[in-house]
């Protein structure tokens, strides 16, 4: 029998290559995909962890007693911007409650995305924005396959006189066709036209970082009961990590919604576009 013509060997040698090629690239794709959804699940239950925590520190509490929670998190040190000119104001009111509960500093803390939104401390300010310029110039259908889904959760402690003033967290996330955000602020006393109140939500624009959306802010007192504050601060951790993205803010904060619907007035101000709407 006639040996194989070289060409003949060659396409098979060729063939066999590709082959080889074809597997090795498949299963580094299976792994880079495996790998960036367990660490975006990491990265959302530090984030998880993070507002649990911090939702438990009461107003009033000392600033030693937060500094390991800060410490833990990577948290930074911030002066806050000076009091605003009350004459300037459109709403003098609101400038004076602001300048009344301007804090000596805060304690800010934040995780996202591949803590594309964390300062340079985290990582390399080159490779940060190296890995957003790569997430901008990605597909949102690409990011939602790879767990890249831009997110974020901040938490602001505020310090005055050495106790905890007020507490501050969120969290943002892109959804689809905008982001969404559920916000939440601890503090002794209401913003001047909720002062008899313990407990409201308000809406709100988003201006991230490259798109809108809608969020919602809840301000509560200690005074407001434990229901109130599971409304305030619960949030679908699928909106973050799932692969259809959430589409309003019902999906990312049912709760606050649930309990809306039958308490209307403490969220009438609010509009959520492609929403259920509360009342």
């Amino acid at each position: 029998m006639a040996p194989a013509a070289p060409s003949t060997a060659l396409y098979h040698r060729l063939l066999r290559l590709s082959l080889r090629l074809t597997m090795f690239l498949a299963v580094l794709i299976a792994l880079l995909c495996c790998g960036l959804r367990i660490y975006t699940a990491y990265l959302v239950h530090r984030a998880i962890v993070l507002l649990d925590e911090t939702a438990r520190i009461p107003v009033g509490t000392t600033e030693d007693s937060i500094l390991p929670l800060v410490s833990r998190y990577g948290g930074q040190k911030q002066i806050p911007s000076p009091p605003e000119d009350i004459e300037d104001c459109p709403n003098k009111a609101d400038c004076e409650y602001h300048n009344a509960h301007i804090p000596d500093y805060s304690y800010e803390v934040n995780l996202s995305t591949l803590n594309v939104y964390s300062g340079p401390d985290r990582q390399p300010e080159r490779l940060r924005r190296a890995v957003a310029f790569l997430m901008t110039r990605t597909p949102s259908f690409l990011r939602d396959l790879l767990s890249m889904r831009f997110w974020l959760a901040d938490v602001s402690i505020w310090i005055r006189a050495g106790r905890v003033e007020a507490i501050h967290g969120g969290v943002y996330v892109e959804g689809r066709p905008a982001w969404l955000g559920n916000a939440w602020s601890l503090s002794a006393d209401m913003p001047t036209e909720w002062r008899s109140k313990n407990y409201v939500v308000d809406g709100t624009f988003l201006e991230m970082w490259n798109d809108g959306g809608a969020g919602t802010i809840h301000h509560l007192t200690p005074a407001a009961t434990p229901e109130q504050f599971q409304a305030a601060r619960d949030f679908n951790s699928r909106c973050l990590t799932g692969l259809i993205p959430c589409r309003c803010l019902g999906d990312l904060n049912p709760s606050a919604f649930q309990y809306m619907s039958k308490h209307p007035e403490v969220g009438d101000t609010i509009t959520t576009p492609g929403c259920p709407s509360p009342h």
